[in-house]
């Protein structure tokens, strides 16, 4: 949460956090057991409902809110989750099974889906820094980041949150980077070790905020992997 959205009033706050919403995006308000997801220009439907009485009382209070801001919220269609007789772990796939499950609803402007985009050719940028609030109460300076993926039908480009972006293309496409002139891989540990105990290591390294290679920021997921760095060629760039 940014130090802009807590000092907002609840009132404004989710009005700024349902307009930044894509269409079809999930919002999973902290601590509330509710799941929504956007459907209209000013509509979210309640998809999934922990099935406690404080997540009951939850869904007043969300109802009251969205009402009160001139949105509307579907609950025609709810699922009751039981989660008391799941443990910590079972509720942690539920949840991403839920988030990936909406990731591939999204679509383009043309109606083409997000996951049929070539999504390895993501592109990562650098969207400058904003300040976030700590559970502290103290604030930092942090980098906001956003993955540019590109339409093969009607060329749209369109920015995801890194976070969707690894609901969209799967860990894979998270262990590659690549960056003008270059393809860092990252490596596991036990391709590292080989490589080490065969001596092939002259394409290894270990990447920093910096490209070694030309300078350019990096992204922070990749900061501190041992990778392995090779080349574009003059078609990848």
């Amino acid at each position: 949460m940014t130090t802009d959205e807590r000092d907002m009033e609840p009132q404004e706050a989710a009005r700024t956090i349902l307009e930044r919403l894509r269409d079809g995006g999930l919002w999973q308000p902290a601590g509330l057991g509710l799941s929504f997801i956007r459907t209209g220009e000013k509509t979210v439907t309640l998809s999934v409902q922990e099935n406690t009485p404080q997540a009951a009382q939850a869904r007043i209070r969300m109802r009251m809110l969205v009402e009160s801001i001139g949105w509307t919220m579907d609950e025609s269609e709810v699922t009751l989750v039981d989660v008391e007789s799941r443990s910590p772990q079972e509720q942690h796939m539920q949840e991403m099974m839920l988030r990936q499950e909406v990731a591939q609803q999204w679509k383009c402007k043309c109606g083409t889906p997000l996951v049929a985009f070539p999504l390895e050719e993501g592109v990562w940028t650098f969207d400058g820094q904003e300040e976030l609030l700590l559970p502290t109460g103290e604030t930092e300076m942090a980098e906001q980041w956003s993955v540019v993926i590109t339409c093969p039908v009607c060329e749209e480009r369109i920015p995801c949150e890194p976070y969707d972006y690894g609901l969209l293309a799967g860990d894979d496409a998270m262990l590659t980077y690549r960056t003008p002139h270059m393809v860092y891989e990252a490596l596991d540990r036990g391709t590292i070790v080989n490589r080490v105990d065969e001596k092939e290591t002259s394409h290894m390294m270990v990447l920093g905020t910096f490209c070694p290679m030309n300078g350019d920021l990096l992204p922070p997921h990749v900061r501190g992997s041992v990778v392995w760095a090779t080349p574009r060629t003059e078609e990848e760039e």
